[in-house]
């Protein structure tokens, strides 16, 4: 409860790291979008890329991607007994989905840097064919 009267603060502080974000990777991915009736929180800032596995490859040293193993089979979650196979769209949207590094206090030049390890990637002539970063967001 202690933290709940920052929340609000924080909630705009995070808007404005994903705005970030937006304005930054707007050129090599097609970026998150919140539709006008709605909000988000920004939880995460999470893309969904073709060939994830090869992409999170190339970000290994970086460092600016988490959640690599699906929710459901989290460590924290054994106590629901869920196994491979009980969640297949979850299963699948895990294999094509990553999420970037998300906090209301990033700084400035970590969002840039961030961006340019993306861009940089996307902008490479050996990956260009085999990688697009894109997002979409389910019933659009």
């Amino acid at each position: 409860m202690a933290k709940f009267s920052s929340y609000p603060e924080e909630i705009s502080l995070r808007k404005n790291v994903a705005e970030n974000y937006n304005q930054q990777l707007k050129a090599c991915i097609v970026t998150p979008s919140v539709k006008p009736d709605r909000t988000s929180i920004w939880a995460q800032y999470t893309v969904r890329v073709e060939n994830r596995d090869i992409l999170q490859e190339k970000l290994k040293e970086t460092r600016i991607v988490h959640y690599p193993m699906r929710l459901h089979l989290q460590e924290c979650f054994q106590y629901l007994e869920l196994k491979e196979g009980n969640s297949p769209v979850a299963e699948q949207l895990s294999k094509e989905v990553m999420s970037l590094l998300m906090n209301p206090f990033l700084k400035e030049d970590e969002i840039e840097y961030v961006s340019q390890v993306m861009n940089n990637i996307r902008r490479a002539d050996d990956w260009r064919d085999n990688i697009l970063l894109r997002y979409t967001t389910p019933n659009d």
